[in-house]
């Protein structure tokens, strides 16, 4: 009888925090209207536009991280067709490269970020998706 009440509560336990768990992974939209992933031990925020791809990076305490020094690869599928699309840094903390890709709803997005004196990280978007 013990065991089972034991059992119960942590089954109700379980329950409840399963949509605290499931909102704290949802991607959020970033600063600059994109969306926003962990990636790594750092966040960062994907905008794509027509065949561009910008990614923003900051700390875990959402403040502006250094690009310099930061090589990252994207792996886009979009429209039915993959591309890969190399993305270097540009300014501030944003990384930019350009494919043959079209932006659009559906995509999704694999960026491969290596930060400088780390090991790589990967994260999946689907930037025209959001809410």
């Amino acid at each position: 009888m013990m065991f089972a009440r034991r059992t119960l509560a942590a089954g109700i336990l379980a329950a409840s925090l399963a949509p605290l768990a499931a909102w704290a992974h949802e991607p959020q939209r970033g600063p600059n209207g994109g969306q926003k992933v962990d990636l790594g031990s750092s966040h960062a925020e994907l905008v794509a536009e027509g065949n561009t791809l910008r990614l923003y990076l900051f700390d875990a305490s959402d403040r502006p991280l250094p690009a310099s020094g930061a090589t990252a690869q994207a792996v886009v599928l979009a429209g039915g067709r993959q591309a890969t699309v190399a993305l270097a840094p540009s300014r501030d903390n944003l990384l930019e490269g350009q494919g043959d890709f079209t932006a659009v709803r559906g995509m999704r997005a694999v960026i491969t970020l290596t930060l400088q004196g780390q090991r790589p990280a990967q994260a999946r978007f689907t930037p025209m998706d959001q809410n």
